[in-house]
Order: structure tokens, then C-alpha cells, then sequence
């Protein structure tokens, strides 16, 4: 099962113009980059082993270009247009797109 996120509590976690939250949808109390657009992708770098399998077996994956997401941060504006559903990150990240906006990735060390 998928863990949900839901809009209309992300509504009650805005704090000022923003909200920050994980892949479950559990708010953040973490310092927002000044430079974060209205939907933007903390991320860090990957440093575990990360392998893939299929139906050729098992490969390993270059984790030089991948990153792990820390916290999904929107803003106000972006949070309201939502409207009152229960999204996963995977349709949130969607939803936001065809909302035209785009996701600004940014890196941070650590929350």
C-alpha cells in the first residue's frame, strides 16, 4: 500500500507562504532555501548501493546520478490550487505538473 498524502492537511501545516513534508505527507519544521520556487525538491545525494532487477537479473545503478528526496516543499498559491484530496507523492509530483508548474530541485546536507 502506498501512503497518502493529504491536501487539506498540508493546508493546516502551512506555515506563512510555505510547507515543507515527506513522501508521507508529515509536515517539516525545516528552514526553506530563499531561493525555493513555489515547488521544489529537497534532495540529498545517494549513498547506499542501489541495484536493479528485471527479467535480465540484477544490475547495479550509477547513485553519481541519482538523489534521494528529503522534503517536498510548496507554497502557498500551489497548496490552495490542490484542492481537497489524498494524493501519493508519485501523483502529488503529477498533479503539480500538469498545474504548470515545474520542479525546482535543490540540494540540501541533511534535514
Amino acid at each position: 500500500m502506498h501512503d497518502v498524502i493529504s491536501t487539506s492537511r498540508l493546508k493546516e501545516s502551512l506555515e506563512g507562504d510555505w510547507v515543507a513534508f515527506d513522501k508521507h505527507g508529515e509536515a517539516l519544521a525545516i528552514d526553506i532555501p530563499l531561493d525555493v520556487g513555489p515547488a521544489a525538491l529537497l534532495v540529498s545525494p545517494v549513498t547506499d548501493a542501489v541495484k536493479r532487477v528485471d527479467e535480465n537479473g540484477v544490475r547495479s545503478l550509477d547513485r553519481d546520478r541519482m538523489w534521494a528526496v528529503e522534503a517536498i516543499v510548496l507554497n502557498r498559491v500551489v497548496v490552495r490550487r490542490l484542492g481537497d484530496e489524498e494524493l501519493t507523492a508519485e501523483a502529488l509530483l503529477a498533479v503539480v505538473r500538469e498545474m504548470g508548474y515545474s520542479w525546482q530541485i535543490s540540494p540540501i546536507s541533511s534535514l
